[in-house]
């Protein structure tokens, strides 16, 4: 079998064609060749019987008194057996050559599209994945072959593309504090007295830019370890948001924002911290980038037998059709300067999506009725805890 799985996929057929019609040839020769043995011996003992003269009518009648006599095998019987036996040993070989080598042609046109997607996938790098295989007319399993290559190297591509914007953002967000603090502390050694401001206002530098790179820090290590945390239970959803409610109120009340709640008795399956810290991410990104008086909305309730659809609303400043594609993508912000103003890293949204993905759920964003922004996150039911 080794040797086989070894061989190429056209050669492999003309093989397994060949053994087939061997067996089956073999088997049909010597069946043919029985029965003929039979026949002949059935024939050569088959009794002779006198023909008597019909004085009468002229004919010719047989009687039934005369003696069975066995006609001997003759020379020319045996020839003839023998010959039989040569010519379908003959006839055998020649069926199983011509099969084989008809079998060889035929898979040879038939894989001819595969040996041109083989040649196609080979000019595949990791420079045009962009790039889509010519999908062929037949709907046979090699264009169904094709579409799905295609498929998987879109994504792929996408993959790449997200994996740069990830790399040169990082190396972004890391350099620009770095920078600060290397301008400021260059600025203060140009000086060889300071004032007691100047020392204050460098410390201040420092202790600033310090926490914005450890939060971010902490940041891609929680996207990171993310996968560790696979503790999972039954979760009333309600609970999750009425502690959210209680944790995000007093940023809410310095932003004039007014929290709602609106819960059925929804359970489900998951983490409760990781849940926690999406669901939160999302209420305070509400809260944060609304406007004075606004409202987020936090609505939870049953779409299905099946699943919870959970909506969190704000009435602040919204989120452009480009940039929703893009916005569950690491380090991106709809307003920069005012996430930077935040002490926003641009990784929030991205966590929420890996922890609801994590969770086998969704999550899209809308427009809201009432302006702003509409989060949809849909996750399976779950069943109720004991």
């Amino acid at each position: 079998m080794s040797v086989l799985e070894n061989m190429p996929i056209r050669l492999r057929l003309t093989v397994m064609t060949v053994a087939l019609l061997t067996v089956c040839c073999i088997g049909l020769t010597l069946i043919l060749n029985f029965s003929a043995s039979r026949m002949a011996t059935r024939i050569d003992a088959m009794p002779l019987l006198p023909a008597l003269q019909d004085s009468v009518n002229g004919g010719i009648a047989q009687s039934p008194s005369v003696t069975t006599l066995p006609i001997a095998t003759s020379a020319a019987t045996q020839k003839a057996k023998i010959d039989f036996k040569i010519e379908s040993i003959m006839y055998m070989l020649f069926i199983i050559v011509g099969g084989g080598l008809s079998t060889y042609y035929i898979s040879g046109r038939a894989l001819q599209p595969l040996h041109k997607l083989n040649g196609q996938v080979k000019n595949i790098n990791a420079h045009n994945l962009a790039e889509t295989l010519t999908v062929p007319p037949t709907k046979d399993e090699i264009a169904e072959l094709t579409v799905t290559f295609n498929n998987m190297t879109g994504k792929l591509d996408d993959s790449f593309k997200m994996q740069q914007r990830f790399s040169a953002s990082a190396a972004h967000e890391l350099r620009t504090p770095l920078a600060v603090l290397q301008t400021k502390v260059d600025v203060f050694k140009k000086k060889k007295t300071h004032t007691n401001e100047e020392y204050d206002a460098l410390i201040s530098v420092i202790e600033k830019q310090t926490q914005r790179l450890r939060g971010l820090v902490s940041n891609l290590l929680d996207m990171t370890n993310m996968d560790d945390n696979d503790e999972q239970s039954s979760i009333y959803v309600k609970d999750i948001f009425e502690d959210i409610i209680s944790e995000l109120a007093h940023i809410a009340n310095n932003h004039q924002v007014t929290l709602s709640l609106d819960c059925d008795d929804s359970v489900i399956l998951g983490n409760t911290d990781l849940l926690y810290r999406a669901f939160c991410n999302l209420a305070e990104n509400g809260i944060k980038y609304n406007i004075d008086g606004g409202t987020v909305e936090m609505i939870v309730n049953k779409s299905n037998d099946e699943q919870v659809a959970i909506h969190i609303k704000d009435t602040g400043i919204g989120i452009d059709d480009e940039d929703k594609k893009i916005i569950f993508e690491p380090f991106y912000r709809v307003d920069k300067s005012r996430s930077r103003q935040m002490g926003g890293t641009g990784l929030g949204l991205s966590t929420v999506a890996s922890i609801i993905k994590k969770h086998n759920g969704t999550i899209t964003v809308t427009d809201n009725a009432k302006n702003g922004t509409d989060f949809t996150v849909i996750l399976p039911l779950g069943s109720s805890p004991k």
